[in-house]
């Protein structure tokens, strides 16, 4: 009879194959054990603190790889002590265009000799950590330390946060401190005298005026804007008012023009029919002195042969020549008097209506 196998040798085998197959699927499908990645060594002359492994590697902004190991390499004999900072690049992040050379050292000589450098750069302000930040600074020398061969190498250059800390290490601290020393022992003196005391007791004074002043002057403000605001409103109460007034004085005077222009027009109608009738009684008298004038011309000219025949009997010194020869006068004048006034009324025949002045 066959042997039973056992339960705990059946279950062992179930989770190993599992916890095999889960790292198989971790292993292979990252993709890292066929990704081909590329190494470049680099020394820096700052301190590598806060760079660990993993840190990323930015190339223009871009993530083009991670730091893979941070070393420190001691020489007894010199005694010196190196930090050789390895960096794995992915070239599958980068697509490069143009002729491409197969061997990474060629290449890293023509972007070393274009200006490109790796220096630190921070990461984060709150943890500390640094990350290793790829440019082309083409100003600045090579240094290449040739420590190690294993890798191309990059160089590198200072940060500028360690530019920062080199400047402020220069600075001569001990004389600032002393000369801020003196300074406070200066002020110290200098509040301390009662001129100073007598000063500050003075503004404090009129600072309080101050405060009083404007205290007032918003109350004078708050005042003032409320008398406005009352002589607005009866401004406005008037002005409503004054309109009201006007419109009714508008009103009537609408209707009093509308009666005036009737009675205007009734009298325009008796002054048109009374010129009429003036023109209908005028003709036949204008008629009559045109008869009495052609009358009066025909005595003339009889009386003026008469003259004629007379002044044939009389002198030129006789009292009845003379007497008769202003007499002439005198009604030649009336005639040219008469003739006048005919002209007149027949260019203005109203006038014996409304008299000389009222025909203009």
């Amino acid at each position: 009879m066959a042997k039973q196998a056992s339960k705990t040798v059946i279950g062992v085998f179930v989770v190993s194959s599992i916890a095999m197959l889960i790292a198989g699927v971790i292993i292979f499908g990252s993709g890292d054990m066929f990704k081909k990645t590329m190494k470049f060594v680099m020394f820096f002359e700052d301190s590598v603190k806060g760079l660990s492994v993993g840190a990323p590697v930015i190339w223009h902004g871009v993530e083009v790889g991670s730091v893979s190991s941070v070393v420190l390499k001691a020489n007894t004999k010199k005694l010196t002590v190196d930090v050789p900072v390895v960096i794995e690049v992915d070239p599958s992040r980068m697509e490069i265009e143009g002729e491409r050379i197969n061997k990474p050292a060629e290449n890293m000589k023509l972007l070393i000799a274009k200006g490109l450098r790796a220096r630190l750069a921070l990461q984060s302000f709150v943890t500390g950590s640094s990350m290793i930040e790829v440019e082309f600074f083409p100003n600045t020398p090579v240094r290449l330390t040739g420590l190690d061969n294993r890798y191309p190498e990059i160089p590198t250059v200072r940060s500028p946060m360690d530019k920062l800390a080199q400047k402020l290490e220069d600075l001569p601290i001990e004389k600032i401190a002393g000369k801020l020393v003196d300074i406070l022992d200066n002020l110290d003196k200098l509040l301390g005298d009662p001129e100073i005391e007598e000063i500050r007791h003075n503004l404090n004074a009129a600072s309080q005026k101050l405060d009083r002043l404007l205290g007032n002057a918003d109350k004078l403000v708050l005042d003032a804007n409320r008398q406005v605001k009352e002589v607005a409103g009866n401004l406005n109460t008037k002005m409503n008012t004054l309109s009201d007034g006007m419109q009714a004085t508008l009103a009537d005077g609408r209707t009093l023009m509308k009666d005036a222009s009737k009675d205007l027009d009734g009298v325009s109608s008796d002054v048109r029919k009374l010129l009429q009738d003036a023109d209908v009684g005028i003709k036949p008298l204008l008629k009559d002195i045109q008869a009495a004038l052609v009358s009066a011309k025909k005595a003339m000219d009889g009386a003026t042969n008469t003259l004629v025949h007379v002044d044939g009997l009389v002198g030129e010194r006789s009292n009845t020549r003379q007497k008769l020869n202003r007499t002439l006068d005198d009604f030649s004048a009336a005639a040219k008097s008469l003739e006048s006034l005919m002209e007149y009324l027949e260019r203005h025949p109203e006038s014996l209506l409304k008299g000389k002045g009222g025909s203009r």
